[in-house]
C-alpha cells in the first residue's frame, strides 16, 4: 500500500502524527502544489492513498491514477477540490474531516471584525507610509454593534456567543435555530434580508452547496448600510463577488474582509487590491493547534480506510 501525502508538508509540524501512516505501507511526503499533471503524476501516479491538502484535483488527473483508491482531503468541504462524483463512479472513495479548527476559523472571523472595526490596517498602512494622521480614523465599537451570524453551525455559533459575550447584539440565519444561542445568548434568528439591512458587521458562516451557491447576491448586498462590514471567511461561492467589489469600490459598504476566493489562489485581485478590503489567502483555520487536528484526524481517517479496504479483499 502507497500512501502520498501530495501537498501537505508544511502543515505537518510533527512527524510522528504521520507515523500510524508507515504501519499501513510505503508513505512520500511533498510540499507545494503540484503545477500540472505530469508533476502528479510525478509524485503519486503509483499511489492507492492521496492525503491531499491545497491542490484541486480535475477529472484528467484521476483518470491517469488508476491504482487510487483513496482521496483523503485534509480539511472541511472536499466537494470544492474534487469531483465527487466523478471520483465515485471511478472507484474513488473521496473522504474529508470536519471540526479540526472551528474555534480557530471563528477566532479568525473575530479579528476580522474588530480589524475593520477599529480600521487598524488602514491605519497601520498610514503610519509605515509616515502619514501621521486621524482623519477617517474613527472606528466602531463591538460592544453594542449590531453583528449578524449567517449560518449556526460549529463555527458559525462559536461566532455568535463569543460576540454576544463582547456585548453585540446578534442577529442570525439559519434554517436550524440554535435554542442555546437564543436562551443563553441571547442571538435572535431573523430573515437574511433583515441581517443585512440591520446589522453593522456581517460574518458569513454557511456551508457551501449547489442548492446555495451565490446565495449572498447583489439584493441582499445592497441592503447593507454604507458604514457596514462583511465578513467571508466561508467560501467564495457563496457570494456574488463582482457586486461585492462594486458596491465596496463605490463606496456603498464601508469595508469588508475576505480569506476565500472563487479561484484559489485567484487568477482576478480587484477585490483585494481595494483599499477597504482586508484580504489574506485562506488562512482562517491556519493556526497550529487547528494544523495538528487536521493532520491527526486524516491519518485516523485513513486508517479506518485502509481497515475497510482489507475487511473488502478479505
Amino acid at each position: 500500500m502507497k500512501i502520498c501525502i501530495i501537498d501537505a508538508k508544511c502543515f505537518i509540524s510533527d512527524e510522528h502524527l504521520i507515523e500510524p501512516l508507515y504501519q499501513i505501507g510505503e508513505v512520500a511526503v511533498f510540499d507545494g502544489i503540484p503545477e500540472s499533471v505530469e508533476e502528479v503524476l510525478l509524485r503519486a501516479h503509483d499511489a492507492d492513498i492521496i492525503m491531499f491538502a491545497l491542490m484541486q484535483f480535475t477529472n484528467e488527473m484521476l483518470d491517469k491514477l488508476p491504482d487510487l483508491k483513496v482521496l483523503q482531503f485534509i480539511g472541511t468541504g472536499m466537494w470544492n477540490f474534487v469531483d465527487v462524483e466523478y471520483a465515485t463512479q471511478k472507484g474513488i472513495e473521496v473522504l474529508n474531516i470536519e471540526g479540526y479548527g472551528n474555534n480557530a476559523v471563528a477566532e479568525f472571523a473575530l479579528s476580522c471584525a474588530f480589524s475593520l472595526a477599529r480600521k487598524i490596517t488602514a491605519a497601520d498602512k498610514n503610519l509605515k507610509e509616515r502619514k501621521w494622521t486621524q482623519e477617517n480614523m474613527e472606528g466602531m465599537e463591538i460592544e453594542e454593534s449590531v453583528l449578524g451570524v449567517i449560518g449556526t453551525g460549529n463555527i458559525g455559533s462559536i461566532v455568535a456567543k463569543k460576540a454576544s459575550l463582547l456585548g453585540a447584539d446578534v442577529l442570525a440565519c439559519d434554517i436550524y435555530e440554535s435554542e442555546e444561542l437564543k436562551t443563553k445568548y441571547n442571538v435572535r434568528y431573523v430573515p437574511l434580508e433583515e441581517i443585512f439591512s440591520k446589522s453593522d458587521i456581517i460574518s458569513l458562516h454557511m456551508k457551501a452547496t449547489k442548492e446555495n451557491e451565490g446565495i449572498i447576491n447583489r439584493t441582499l448586498l445592497s441592503l447593507m448600510k454604507e458604514n457596514s462590514y462583511f465578513i467571508n471567511v466561508a467560501r467564495a461561492e457563496l457570494v456574488d463577488n463582482e457586486a461585492l467589489y462594486e458596491l465596496l469600490k463605490d463606496g456603498k459598504i464601508s469595508g469588508a474582509a475576505v480569506d476565500v476566493y472563487d479561484c484559489e489562489p485567484p487568477k482576478d485581485y480587484r477585490l483585494s487590491d481595494l483599499s477597504n478590503v482586508i484580504a489574506t489567502p485562506h488562512i482562517g483555520f491556519y493556526t497550529g493547534k487547528a494544523n495538528n487536528n487536521s493532520i491527526t484526524m486524516s491519518v485516523n481517517s485513513v486508517a479506518k480506510a485502509f481497515q475497510d479496504i482489507i475487511k473488502t479483499k478479505f
